[in-house]
């Protein structure tokens, strides 16, 4: 969707920010990645992206997704943004990064997935910051994290998804 797209009186109804990804269905629209993977976890079990309710997977599920959207996200925009306009302060962000980073690391290390022993909605979402990171350089020193998202990126459905974006 181009940024003319995005501010489209019909893609206004649907994010009044103008903004991707949103899912619509019969009960409405549904905004914010993270949202739209637990939704659909939820919605598509048989799928098996999060755990049983009231297990401490399914918590930790939501641990993970929240700490990569609401700690490593908004730092790696901070970085995106401040690198060649305000350099010390991107330098910073890139800091307390590595610093949030350091607990992925040590919660994949030796894993394949960060939670349990199969794929979840918390690898998609952590597995998708992960690959905005590393197109800033920030993952640099972090052998296990970089091992997890390779793996993560190495699943058919991770590539045929990247083919049609």
């Amino acid at each position: 969707m181009t940024g003319a797209d995005r501010k489209s009186e019909a893609h206004l109804a649907r994010h009044a920010l103008g903004r991707v990804p949103v899912i619509e269905d019969d009960a409405g629209h549904l905004f914010e990645s993270a949202a739209i993977v637990l939704a659909l976890a939820d919605r598509h079990p048989e799928a098996g992206l999060n755990f049983p309710l009231g297990t401490r997977e399914r918590e930790l599920v939501y641990q993970w997704v929240l700490f990569a959207m609401a700690e490593l996200e908004p730092l790696i925009v901070e970085v995106r943004d401040c690198r060649e306009a305000d350099p010390p302060r991107a330098t910073a962000a890139a800091d307390r990064f590595r610093a949030a980073a350091a607990l992925v690391e040590r919660a994949v290390e030796g894993q394949r997935f960060i939670v349990g022993d199969r794929l979840s909605a918390a690898d998609i979402i952590v597995g998708s910051v992960a690959g905005f990171a590393r197109r800033f350089d920030l993952l640099a020193g972090s052998p296990e994290f970089n091992r997890y998202v390779d793996g993560l990126q190495a699943r058919p459905a991770f590539q045929h998804a990247n083919a049609l974006a």
